[in-house]
């Protein structure tokens, strides 16, 4: 400013005024504003609030300090929030981590044991819900059974289970299952029972079979897969597989048996045996005749063998002719004559080597000594 001749300054001199300002803004429980540092905040001065973790901001987030020294509104207020329902085995819709006041969620269980039903509930201002939330019981769930050696069980593609479900083991080939063959789930979360085990299949001593022995070396037990073989005594055939082996359930199979040799005598007209019976065993020697009226064709002897087949085959009979039975006959009458006048002329040499005959001539008996 300069002096002027009437004493006055040009421009005028200013004059300092005493500033206006804001006090500090109001503190808000549960939160805080942006400067809280400052001590006086000037005229249009801004600040902000917030509030801490798990509750909401109520209100204006921010005031302005005003001209005449005061804040542009009230300051906010910070309201306790809800936090998640947090229910087990429910879904929820609309799923937050914590909720406003205000805010509404619907929740539903999903075990067997809560509420039925879509339930609806609201967050209040204190952090609670109305109504209060369904309670929905846990379910327990049971983790993959245990694996066990040799062997698997029904289920494998599941990776938790109900209570209820049961799974079933089952073991490799020659590997049998030794304890319950299944287990369940519990109420508890937990398996009834321990698995079972898979142990190495073992077969006993093969079972003898009648009129038949084993063959090979032989022990006590088999391993699985192993195979023996058998054969039949003298006079006795192998019906079935000469071998059997061990399998995975334990057992032999398959078991062949021994079956008597016998063979069957053939019913030929005209022929005739000399023994009795209509089969006979092996080695059994067969006489065979034939009818009268038949002639013979073949070898009267024949023997039972071991395919069941006669050995010479059973020789046949044949008819006789008519003319031949006539010759047969006649041929048959002539010996019989010519034995018959043999024994008389025997009879009557012997009577005369005795010193008598009677004779018509001289009818009577003499003695010697005549």
């Amino acid at each position: 400013a300069r002096c002027r001749a009437d004493r006055t300054w040009e421009p005028p001199v200013p004059v300092c005024q005493q500033g206006v300002q804001c006090l500090p803004p109001p503190g808000i429980a549960n939160g805080e504003h942006s400067s809280p540092s400052l001590d006086m905040f000037g005229i249009g001065a801004l600040v902000h609030y917030s509030c801490k973790p798990g509750f909401f901001l109520i209100g204006n987030a921010s005031i302005r300090c005003t001209a005449h020294g005061i804040w542009s509104r009230p300051p906010p207020r910070c309201e306790a929030g809800c936090a998640n329902p947090g229910v087990e085995n429910e879904e929820v819709t609309g799923f937050e981590s914590v909720y406003k006041p205000g805010d509404i969620v619907r929740v539903e269980c999903k075990s067997d044991s809560g509420p039925k039903g879509l339930h609806e509930s609201q967050c209040q201002a204190g952090g609670t819900w109305d109504p209060p939330l369904p309670i929905c019981e846990r379910t327990l769930r049971c983790p993959q059974p245990p694996e066990v050696a040799h062997g698997w069980h029904s289920g494998l593609a599941t990776a938790a289970f109900a209570p209820g479900t049961a799974v079933r083991y089952r073991c490799e080939p020659g590997f049998v299952l030794a304890g319950a063959a299944s287990i369940s789930c519990t109420e508890a979360g937990a398996w009834s029972r321990p698995p079972p085990l898979c142990q190495v299949v073992g077969c006993l001593h093969p079972p003898n079979i009648t009129n038949g022995k084993l063959v090979g070396h032989l022990s006590d037990t088999f391993p699985y897969g192993a195979s023996v073989s058998y054969s039949c005594n003298p006079g006795y055939s192998l019906i079935g597989n000469a071998s059997t082996s061990c399998m995975a359930s334990g057992a032999w199979e398959p078991l062949p048996w021994c079956e008597e040799i016998r063979c069957a005598f053939p019913d030929i007209p005209g022929v005739k045996k000399t023994t009795t019976g209509n089969t006979f065993p092996l080695g059994t020697n067969i006489t065979v005749e034939c009818d009268d009226g038949y002639t013979l064709q073949g070898i009267t002897q024949t023997q039972c063998q071991e395919d069941s087949s006669w050995d010479p085959p059973v020789p046949a009979c044949k008819l006789a002719s008519q003319k031949s039975s006539s010759v047969g006959l006649g041929i048959a009458a002539a010996v019989v004559l010519l034995f018959l006048g043999v024994g008389i002329i025997w009879k009557v040499i012997s009577k005369q080597r005795q010193g008598y005959y009677h004779t018509y001539e001289n009818y009577g008996c003499h003695t010697p000594e005549d």
